[in-house]
């Protein structure tokens, strides 16, 4: 388990994934999920769940100071470039604005970096979220480019933001 001020990241349980299934599910998460495709059914995810936790892609669960699981948090290591990481973070909508996403995103790089040696963490964002945007400079990320008109989203084709933070960058701001 990896604790932070305000959540705690840890392995994901079978129970979670009724709550994962529901925020998949919210249409304003939908929304905001670039590569957003309807899940199976729940009984499909249940019975596969071994399948789940043992992805390429690993998933951590984010548990608040309460015991309530606020949604979960993922990092796969590049197929190209051995230590690049890509994290990808999805909060219940019922749990925004409280700080969750950033506490996890600041343990999970703090993990990556001191215990996986990472030497670069990015992540992908659509345009239009800025809530998201702020969060992820505010754990030191660096807007590095875009993709134009490269998600459908809202009705219409979004452009995705590239964004990164290296090693020393993190070192700097953690010290």
């Amino acid at each position: 388990m990896l604790k932070g001020n305000k959540v705690s990241l840890r392995c994901v349980e079978r129970k979670d994934l009724d709550i994962f299934y529901d925020i998949w599910c919210n249409e304003d998460i939908k929304k905001l999920d670039g590569k957003f495709r309807l899940p199976p059914s729940k009984e499909d995810i249940l019975n596969n769940f071994s399948k789940f936790v043992n992805m390429d892609k690993k998933y951590l669960s984010i548990v608040n100071e309460k015991g309530i699981v606020v949604g979960y948090i993922t990092f796969r290591e590049s197929n190209e470039c051995k230590n690049v990481y890509t994290l990808g973070i999805t909060i219940d909508k019922g749990f925004w604005n409280r700080g969750y996403g950033q506490d996890a995103i600041k343990v999970l790089l703090q993990y990556l970096f001191m215990n996986m040696a990472a030497h670069r963490v990015e992540l992908q964002v659509l345009d239009f979220n800025l809530r998201a945007i702020q969060c992820y400079k505010r754990c030191g990320f660096i807007v590095e480019g875009k993709k134009r008109k490269a998600c459908f989203s809202y009705g219409s084709y979004r452009d995705v933001i590239g964004m990164g933070i290296l090693i020393e960058e993190f070192m700097n701001n953690n010290l």
